[in-house]
């Protein structure tokens, strides 16, 4: 099989960047947002700008980190008085203020990293998706750092040529929650007054008003609430479904299906089997075509993907199914040295006779994500994870995600409404409303 080259040349190592220096706003600088502030700073081009975080913990650490780069506890303050001092913004906060801060940025012109998923309903990934694509000029990146490894670009290319044939059924599933974070119960109490430390209201943001409760919320145990979160589907769906959603060619989805026990009017279930189905495409095998979602600790059997039983397909991966063969694609690739069959750093694929083949395509350099955006906005090209692209599969996450709160029923999605027809109360939660005083120019519902 000959190797194609997936990716355009990128810069080296010690280059000389064009265009100058990039000035950075940083919004949101623990956990996530230090791993991306560490990345983009290690660029050569990259010069802090500003910084903003609600929680004032962090202050006096990144004032002797970037001691010419002022702090900023609101994001619309930063944005309202940086507008002519920096050139692009890095987001990384909880979810549900992506959208608005990304499009807030966007509308000033200035280039956007965002952690995944983009946005938190499907109104704002649409919006996002269509201002990216109608501004090429504004160069935009989703954070799914994953899609650089070596071992996932190879995966697509063996997807895109045809290593398994038309795509017959895509199969994907993480561990998480799992632990990671409460998902299934009812809204926390033992509400307290917010700590000084914490700008409470700039962390609700565009959500309805709540009260503070300790540890309940910030700094990461939101993720399984509604009004903040996407569940594991959010968090983890960018990372394992993006290239085999990429390689498929797929649109929006027609229908979804949630089945689960454990939903409540505030989280996530802790577990769910996530139907979404698709109009085929011409890399498809069928009419139509369903990617299953499992999370939680559900997955498959090895048995029902084709995969024989010896193999470890526990953590976070996707199977796609083809004609000709069954493909596994794990999200953080091991090679057993021993030769055992169990998940590599190459694609495993088992043909017709059920034989398993490792597979390695040379020209598959290793770059950094972060850079790529980076040298994108010094160049005026689009990375590969560009809103664009990023705004669609995160919009069929969130038609997942709504799905959620109204389990074992299936829903049609009309994409040109934005709407489940059947359910108004879960079409509510595709187009959601921001709280008075945040409502943003581009995402109003």
């Amino acid at each position: 099989m000959a190797a194609m080259p997936l990716l355009p040349r990128i810069w080296s190592p010690g280059r000389q960047m064009p265009g100058g220096s990039l000035r950075v706003a940083k919004i949101g600088v623990a956990g996530m947002g230090e791993s991306d502030l560490r990345e983009i700073v290690g660029h050569p081009a990259v010069r802090i700008a500003a910084v903003c975080d609600v929680d004032a913990r962090h202050r006096e650490a990144m004032k002797k980190r970037f001691p010419d780069a002022p702090w900023f506890s609101d994001w619309r303050e930063l944005l309202g008085s940086m507008s002519d001092k920096i050139d692009a913004v890095v987001v990384s906060t909880p979810d549900h203020m992506h959208a608005p801060i990304s499009m807030s940025a966007m509308n000033l012109g200035k280039h956007v990293y965002c952690q995944k998923p983009l946005g938190h309903s499907a109104l704002e990934n649409r919006r996002l998706a269509d201002f990216a694509a109608s501004h090429p000029k504004v160069v935009t990146q989703m954070g799914t750092q994953r899609s650089a490894m070596p071992g996932r670009r190879q995966q697509l290319m063996l997807l895109r040529e045809g290593a398994i044939g038309r795509f017959k059924a895509i199969h994907a599933w993480s561990d998480r929650p799992m632990g990671w974070w409460p998902q299934g119960g009812p809204r926390p109490t033992n509400a307290q007054p917010a700590p000084e430390w914490l700008s409470w209201d700039l962390f609700l943001g565009v959500a309805p008003q709540r009260p503070y409760v300790p540890d309940a919320y910030h700094p990461f145990m939101w993720r399984g609430t509604y009004d903040f979160g996407c569940g594991a589907l959010g968090d983890m769906g960018c990372h394992i479904l993006d290239y085999p959603f990429l390689a498929a060619g797929l649109g929006l989805p027609t229908r979804v299906r949630v089945d689960a026990k454990d939903s409540t009017d505030d989280q996530y279930p802790t577990q769910e089997k996530i139907t979404l189905t698709y109009a085929g495409t011409d890399r498809t095998a069928g009419g139509e075509i369903d990617i299953t979602w499992y999370d939680g600790g559900l997955r498959p059997s090895n048995a029902s993907l084709g995969i024989p039983d010896g193999v470890d397909i526990r953590g976070n991966a996707v199977v796609v199914i083809g004609e000709k063969g069954t493909m596994l694609c794990p999200l953080d690739p091991e090679h057993d040295k021993q030769g055992k069959l169990t998940l590599s750093d190459e694609p495993l694929v088992w043909d017709a006779d059920r034989k398993a083949v490792w597979l390695n395509l040379p020209g598959m350099p290793r770059w950094n994500h972060w850079h790529r955006w980076i040298d994108g906005c010094l160049k005026g090209e689009q990375p590969e994870a560009n809103f664009a692209f990023a705004g669609k599969l995160c919009e069929s996450l969130s038609v997942g995600a709504a799905a959620s709160r109204f389990p074992n029923r299936t829903f049609t999605y009309d994409a040109k409404a934005i709407a489940f027809p059947e359910e108004p109360a879960a079409a509510a939660l595709l187009r959601k409303r921001y709280r008075d005083g945040w409502q943003v120019k581009g995402l109003e519902a």
